[in-house]
């Protein structure tokens, strides 16, 4: 694990939930320990290492289901706290609309969505507890105390030159299903 640096030079963009990402110019933080992630923490609903207002940018890809409804907007709270003013929470989470679209037009083929909906159930921290739209996660975001919410692009964005859920499809056949509803909330 390294040493984040809050004071001094540029800049600070904490990447929440990195798994194996290493985000350029961003600050790992994860649950499971790796080379690249520098702050290891199971909780983020209390960044006691992260003084208040030190970051610019917070992104978490695909982090906010894998929280328990009720901590949910707590933890948007606490993303909030660690932002400077105007900074940008920058969210990307399945999207229930689209998970049901893809449901439909697949037959109701639930195998499709499942591991969208579900999560990947492949270690402790990859089940998903909540779900969201585009109406629930900006009210959520509102009621956290977020200024602004509006829709950002992963093609057309800053500090989003790497491959995440973000953009990642779900394929049935020939089809492919976008599954990300992508918000940024702004302090």
């Amino acid at each position: 694990m390294q040493t984040p640096p809050f004071a001094g030079g540029g800049p600070v963009r904490l990447h929440i939930g990195c798994g194996d990402i290493d985000a350029p110019g961003f600050l790992n933080v994860d649950a499971r320990p790796a080379p690249h992630v520098h702050i290891v923490t199971s909780s983020l609903f209390r960044l006691e290492m992260v003084p208040d207002g030190a970051a610019d940018m917070v992104y978490m890809c695909h982090v906010l289901e894998h929280v328990p409804l009720d901590q949910v907007v707590a933890t948007l709270k606490e993303m909030h706290r660690v932002l400077r003013p105007e900074g940008v929470l920058r969210l990307s989470v399945p999207d229930l609309d689209l998970m049901i679209a893809a449901y439909h037009a697949t037959g109701r083929r639930v195998g499709v969505i499942e591991r969208a909906l579900m999560g990947g159930q492949n270690h402790p921290y990859n089940f998903h507890y909540a779900v969201f739209n585009a109406e629930r996660l900006c009210d959520d975001l509102l009621s956290s105390g977020f200024r602004q919410t509006r829709r950002w692009d992963v093609q057309n964005c800053a500090h989003h030159d790497f491959e995440d859920w973000a953009s990642r499809e779900m394929v049935w056949k020939d089809q492919r299903f976008p599954i990300s509803l992508n918000v940024e909330g702004v302090k």
